[in-house]
C-alpha cells in the first residue's frame, strides 16, 4: 500500500498538534524543527586549532592503532617540549623530539585521541573531558575502546563516534555533549588531523 506524501505531512501534523495552523505554515515549522536537529556525534569541532601530520611508520603506536580494529592511542604535547604517544592497548608510551615542522602542530584543547573503531573508521578526538572543558582534564584511555574522565566521571565510547556510556551516579550534571571530533585522514602511511 503506498501512502502519499500529503498523507502523511498531514499524520505528523495532526501528531504534533499542528492542524490549527494553514498546511503551508505547519509544513515550515515542521521541516525547521527536522532540519535543526544536529547529530552532535557526526559534527566536528572547531573549538580549538588542531593541525598535524605524521607518517605513521615511523610511530609505533600510531601504527598499531591505525592499523588494528578497537585500538587507539593519544599524542599530546608535554611541557618539556616533546610530544608523548601513548598505545591505549598496553599504557606504554614513547616520548618523540618533534622536527622542525612539528614543532608548529596544534593537539586541541588537551591532546588528540586517534585511532580505528571497530566498523574500521579512522577516527580522532580531543583528549580532554568535554564536560570539565579544560586542558587539565585529559581522558584515561582503556584498551577496549573507552575513554574516562576521572575528575567527573563520565566515559565516552571511542568506537561508536565518543557517545557518552556512562555517567557517575553521584553527580549532578548539567549539560554534557559526545567527545569533541576532528577530521581525519589516513592512507595507510600518512595520518593527518585537523579541522
Amino acid at each position: 500500500m503506498i501512502i502519499s506524501r500529503h498523507k502523511i505531512i498531514n499524520k505528523v501534523i495532526d501528531k504534533v498538534g499542528l492542524r490549527s495552523l494553514p498546511l503551508s505554515v505547519a509544513f515550515l515549522l515542521l521541516t525547521v524543527c527536522l532540519c535543526s536537529c544536529e547529530d552532535a556525534t557526526n559534527t566536528y569541532s572547531t573549538r580549538e586549532l588542531v593541525r598535524c601530520n605524521y607518517v605513521v611508520s615511523s610511530y609505533t603506536e600510531l601504527f598499531g592503532s591505525l592499523g588494528n580494529y578497537g585500538q587507539f592511542a593519544s599524542i599530546r604535547e608535554m611541557g618539556s617540549g616533546k610530544v608523548r604517544m601513548t598505545l591505549a592497548a598496553t599504557g606504554k608510551y614513547t616520548d618523540y623530539t618533534p622536527t622542525k615542522v612539528q614543532q608548529y602542530f596544534y593537539f586541541g584543547l588537551g591532546g588528540l585521541i586517534v585511532g580505528t573503531n571497530y566498523n574500521g573508521e579512522n577516527l580522532a578526538y580531543d583528549l580532554s573531558c568535554p564536560y570539565c572543558d579544560q586542558t587539565a582534564y585529559r581522558l584515561s584511555l582503556s584498551d577496549n575502546g573507552y575513554a574516562k574522565c576521572n575528575r567527573c566521571g563520565i566515559t565516552y565510547d571511542l568506537n561508536n563516534y565518543g557517545i557518552i556510556t556512562s555517567v557517575d551516579s553521584t553527580k549532578a550534571y548539567g549539560s554534557v555533549r559526545a567527545l569533541y571530533r576532528y577530521r581525519i585522514s589516513f592512507d595507510g602511511t600518512n595520518l593527518s588531523v585537523y579541522n
